[in-house]
């Protein structure tokens, strides 16, 4: 019994200690471009666009910063989502893959679940000064268990005055 009470404190312990460590973990900031808009498709009987294609590298965060960032990583997110990019305007995130590669040889990947992108009248509180920029969160799975998110803006519209469209924000691990 003793020795079953240690080993519940200690298991304890160790869930406490893992958990605090991954709640510590600070945003890992990130900017680049959407390079592919997506095509039409239909997701459970409704339209969409499937295949939004957004990439960087690691550095920025609250801004947008050029390549190479801080040189840390490379990422990848593909999106499937429903709605129409408007000013004002959302559209709702439904399914996709993301994929994350540190330089240390740490790679992280998933499917995108859920999430939201939001044109407001007159830009975003999270995105700065930057005029006509959408927010944009989503929750997604990290393959081999847990999940993350991404959180950040969206410079795309008015379509054709952003070329390519920019992205930076935060992936929450």
């Amino acid at each position: 019994m003793f020795l079953s009470i240690n080993r519940y404190r200690f298991l304890l312990c160790i869930v406490l200690f893992v958990g605090t460590a991954v709640a510590l973990n600070p945003p890992v900031p990130v900017s680049g471009y959407e390079i592919f808009l997506g095509r039409n498709c239909v997701i459970k009987g409704q339209p969409a666009t499937c295949g939004a294609t957004f990439t960087g590298w690691t550095g920025g965060g609250t801004t947008w910063a050029s390549f190479p960032g801080t040189g840390l990583g490379v990422w990848s997110i593909q999106i499937n989502y429903t709605g129409q990019p408007a000013l004002p305007g959302q559209a709702t995130v439904v399914g996709g893959r993301w994929n994350f590669l540190f330089v240390n040889g740490l790679e992280l990947r998933g499917k995108v679940v859920t999430g939201t992108v939001t044109w407001p009248d007159e830009g975003s509180p999270g995105c700065g000064e930057v005029i006509n920029a959408a927010w944009v969160q989503a929750t997604l799975t990290v393959a081999g268990g847990g999940t993350a998110t991404i959180s950040g803006c969206l410079h795309d519209i008015p379509a054709g005055t952003v070329i390519p469209p920019t992205v930076w924000g935060f992936f929450n691990f």
